[in-house]
């Protein structure tokens, strides 16, 4: 774009120059009109080039159409010249150097173009008679002259260089922007479908456990109401206390919603009690068994370990036959924590049905976030068996949770 605003000027100002300063008499009106000529048609040709021309000359060999634009404006700079030998029409040669080396590269095309126009330059002022010392005084002048327009025009070019590239990385930058974009709602999708998970396991294991051991002691009172009304009493309390806990579970669902959840139990004590009232409101003998040192595990750790107490121990109670006792172990060791829930019925595939299956897959998703193992099946002798092992290195000392 500046090349050519300059070549305009350039051209404007030696035609207008050459207007007001080149006498005419009758002699010389055919070389003034000439001159004249040559220079408006230099200068629309430089126009219709530089705005429309290259969209349709030689579109499909735009090499072809550079090297035929340069030499028919080099021929046009150099018949204007020629036809009056005057030296403000010669200044043109340094905007046809620069127009050269601009569409067609400063070395070697530009140089050797260089060379040939001062040549023809020089040849045209002998053949108007001027000396060789003129000659040899105006040589070194116009080859300074031309060298500091190749100068100038491999710093344009450079500049030029720069500017398609800053442009190329804004355009990279924006479409980066766009992307980041588009993963941040992607991630954000994520975020909210985890969520969605993590609730629907809460409701599982929390909720669904309370509401089993409810059906069962309803059921209960149910058949022992007539013959037992002790019985059906002791039931319905029981029913009551899980109703309690129920809602309790509730509520502390909904304040996981509305602020981090923090325990104030160690987890050894909360399964503790866990075993404990699963023992009490179902008369299984339940044994809780810990080893090891306890270390600080992360609240989704904890959360994830306490789960899968209370899913094995609801599922051993709706699907267990035969069941007098049920342990559950937690050891620590130097390098994972291990919890392990068993019991002593009938050999049965648990994962074969359908709402325990889902209840031991939602656990065995938040081990994995935890990079653990999950494993579930029948005993070595006999019953259920859950197994889950949590490497320690990742979940001390980390309050996050993998499942918010």
């Amino acid at each position: 774009m500046l090349m050519q605003w300059i070549s305009y000027f350039m051209i404007f100002s030696v035609l207008v120059i050459f207007i007001l300063v080149y006498p005419v008499d009758e002699k010389s009106d055919w070389r003034f009109f000439s001159t004249v000529l040559v220079l408006a048609i230099l200068l629309l040709t430089n126009i219709l080039w530089f705005q429309s021309v290259e969209r349709w000359i030689f579109r499909n060999h735009p090499v072809l159409s550079l090297w035929f634009i340069n030499i028919f404006t080099s021929l046009l700079v150099l018949g204007a010249f020629a036809l009056t030998g005057r030296g403000e029409i010669i200044f043109l040669m340094f905007m046809q150097v620069a127009q050269f080396a601009i569409t067609l590269g400063v070395w070697p095309r530009g140089v050797i173009y260089s060379l040939i126009m001062l040549g023809g330059s020089l040849g045209i002022l002998k053949a108007y008679g001027a000396p060789n010392d003129q000659l040899l005084q105006f040589a070194p002048q116009f080859l300074t002259g031309i060298i500091f327009v190749l100068v100038f025009t491999v710093l344009e070019r450079r500049s030029e260089q720069e500017k398609t590239r800053a442009e190329g990385l804004l355009r990279e930058l924006q479409a980066a922007n766009i992307e980041i974009r588009a993963a941040q709602q992607r991630e954000k999708e994520l975020a909210i479908a985890e969520e969605r998970m993590r609730m629907a396991r809460d409701i599982h294991d929390g909720l669904g456990h309370h509401l089993t051991v409810l059906s069962i002691q309803l059921q209960a009172a149910d058949k022992l109401v007539e013959r037992n009304p002790q019985a059906a009493a002791e039931a319905i309390k029981t029913s009551r206390s899980e109703v309690r806990a129920a809602l309790e579970e509730v509520r502390r669902s909904v304040g996981v919603m509305r602020e981090p959840s923090t325990e104030s139990q160690p987890l050894e004590l909360m399964l503790e009690n866990l075993v404990q009232d699963f023992d009490e409101h179902t008369g299984l003998e339940s044994q809780f068994e810990h080893s090891g040192n306890s270390v600080e595990l992360s609240v989704f750790a904890q959360q994830t370990l306490f789960r899968t107490v209370q899913e094995s121990l609801t599922n051993i109670q709706k699907h267990g036959k035969g069941v007098k006792h049920i342990q559950v172990k937690l050891e620590y060791s130097a390098e994972n924590v291990r919890l392990a829930v068993s019991d002593d019925g009938q050999k049965l595939d648990l994962v074969s049905n359908d709402q325990a299956g889902y209840g031991l897959q939602g656990l065995k998703e938040r081990v994995d976030q935890l990079g653990g193992e999950f494993c579930c099946g029948p005993g070595s002798n006999s019953g259920f068996q859950v197994d889950v092992t949590i490497p320690l290195k990742e979940i001390i000392g980390d309050q996050g949770s993998p499942g918010r």
